[in-house]
């Protein structure tokens, strides 16, 4: 690659503020060339990137908002440590030089591939271009069935036609090599075939690297395919229990999905995406609708799932969100959308009960409104405090029983998944997860008093039995697979069931009386329903395995 440089021919030296934005940021001394020593150095060439006139460059303005995400989960998982102003992972190499990082170990595979003798011809594409057209359509076609579990919000027929299409990689009209690594990424692991799957840390490197680069492709898509692939990588590294790289990868998704003004689509208050070209059609409007709700519901799920604070918290009020709730994915083409509406407010008329002519009806909306009262639940759970001076306990009980009220109605309005009309599996699979999470959120809010309060324990008993029973209830001819955030809300309402079980071994001694018997015989077969996905995430079986072990315990047979 050719090189220019910077240097002051008066000086001989880069002027003062000049250097790149990567020497500037890892606080280097940079000698003002295109790419500079130390990014090719360090192997990112592509990446070296100066700004002009005072401008901030994207990158720039993307990194600080993952500074600032990271900055909050490192302070959330240390909380006595004193938040470090610059301690963030850079965005363009996430695990460069992390030492013992799993994921800079598992780069070794993709760095190596093209050298080692005992290479199979999966790993040697690696280090070339893609596997082979056979194996491209088996994993793409493995993939898609159950792509919206993993938060794939792109129009699936057009990514297929565009996958296949017979073209390197990295030609434009087909997806970006960001994410395409990403989706064979997840093929593999959905294959369940060992000699395929045995091939993930490979493919891992790969979409890992491509994806850290994915902004600086010339891709027409590039935005919105680096947004999807981060979103396919959150998942996967939740899904396989690695949370900490999840929560990295949702940071990048959460950046980039505000970066782009996605919570501004359609707003009739300011002007909408700035970064991204007018869509398309309405197709392509229409995944941009479902990418703001996707990385919304991700955000916020697995935020409770670890029991820490979102990364839209102290940024996303619920008066910006302009951007309507999302159709189902095929109404888009069918121009179900007036092309001449605009919205406002949408959360916040949601969060208060505001009836507007956009209800929200779809299941990913229906998915996307529990996961903002779970949110919300877990939020004010935390909050609650023994002993709090009468003004603060005085606003926590009125937002409670506000919080309540609204669960409850929307608990009422939610279709029951085997009602639907016309039902696709994955819709079917979307509005048991939203009527999971929504039990969840009534089993979070009422947790805090149900030891004290028989009504809070009552309501909280009734909704973890909701959750239980969904799942038991609903045929499972199209649920080899299912959201990993569902083994958090499985457990909080297997939970529920033990803790009543023993209390009521407590109050009586002797045989189990009929109420007894009757929580361990439903529990019984809830976890033995759950049981089927054990096997389908090493999240899920981390979680499930333990349910049945306390089952166990108290005699209770799965």
């Amino acid at each position: 690659m050719a090189s220019t440089s910077r240097y002051s021919p008066d000086h001989g030296k880069l002027p003062r503020g000049q250097a790149c934005f990567n020497c500037r940021r890892r606080k280097r001394k940079c000698d003002g060339n295109l790419p500079c020593g130390q990014c090719t150095h360090l192997n990112v060439e592509d990446d070296c990137e100066y700004t002009d006139g005072g401008k901030r460059s994207l990158a720039h303005v993307l990194q600080e908002d993952i500074d600032r995400l990271e900055n909050r989960i490192h302070h959330l998982e240390h909380p006595h440590h004193t938040p470090k102003v610059h301690h963030a992972l850079p965005l363009h190499q996430p695990y460069h030089g992390s030492p013992g990082s799993s994921t800079s170990r598992s780069s070794t595979p993709a760095r190596h591939a093209s050298t080692s003798q005992s290479d199979t011809p999966t790993q040697v594409w690696i280090a070339t271009s893609e596997p082979p057209k056979d194996m491209i359509e088996q994993l793409i076609d493995t993939f898609l069935p159950y792509s919206s579990e993993f938060g794939f919000f792109l129009d699936c027929s057009r990514f297929r036609n565009s996958a296949l299409l017979p073209f390197q990689i990295g030609n434009h009209a087909r997806p970006t090599p960001a994410l395409l690594s990403a989706v064979y990424l997840w093929g593999l692991r959905l294959s369940g075939q060992p000699n395929l799957m045995a091939q993930e840390p490979a493919f891992l490197a790969r979409a890992l690297k491509l994806t850290s680069k994915g902004l600086s492709d010339t891709h027409p898509q590039r935005v919105m395919h680096t947004l999807q692939a981060e979103v396919l990588l959150s998942y996967f590294f939740f899904a396989s229990g690695r949370s900490l790289e999840g929560k990295y990868h949702t940071a990048g998704a959460v950046s980039l999905s505000l970066s782009s003004s996605l919570h501004l689509i359609r707003s009739e208050n300011q002007s909408s995406a700035r970064i991204l070209h007018p869509p398309a059609d309405a197709v392509e409007e229409g995944e941009r609708i479902q990418a703001w709700w996707t990385v919304k519901i991700l955000d916020g799920c697995w935020a409770v799932g670890l029991c820490e604070t979102p990364g839209f918290a102290n940024r996303d009020s619920l008066a910006m969100v302009d951007t309507p709730w999302p159709l189902e994915s095929d109404d888009y083409a069918r121009g179900l959308l007036s092309p001449n509406t605009r919205f406002s407010h949408t959360i916040q008329n949601f969060a208060n009960g505001v009836p507007t002519f956009d209800t929200g009806m779809s299941t990913v909306a229906m998915l996307a409104k529990a996961s903002i009262l779970w949110v919300r639940a877990d939020e004010l759970a935390r909050m609650w405090k023994p002993g709090m001076p009468n003004a603060i306990s005085a606003k926590f009980y009125a937002d409670f029983k506000q919080l309540d009220i609204l669960i409850d109605r929307f608990r009422d309005s939610l279709v029951p998944p085997n009602q639907i009309s016309h039902p696709t599996p994955a819709m079917t699979r979307t509005l048991v997860v939203a009527h999971s999470i929504a039990h969840a959120a009534t089993v979070r809010l009422h947790s805090l008093f149900a030891h004290t309060d028989a009504t809070a324990k009552r309501k909280r008993l009734a909704a973890a039995r909701s959750v239980l029973g969904i799942i038991a209830a609903v045929p499972l001819r199209h649920f080899r697979y299912i959201n990993p955030i569902m083994g958090t809300v499985w457990a909080a309402a297997c939970g529920v069931f033990l803790e009543e079980i023993h209390a009521l071994k407590a109050l009586h001694r002797g045989p189990p009386r009929e109420e007894e018997l009757n929580l361990r015989a439903f529990l019984s077969r809830s976890v033995a329903a759950i049981s089927a996905f054990e096997m389908t995430c090493p999240l899920l079986r981390s979680q499930i395995s333990p349910m049945r072990e306390s089952c166990g315990q108290i005699g209770i047979t799965v």
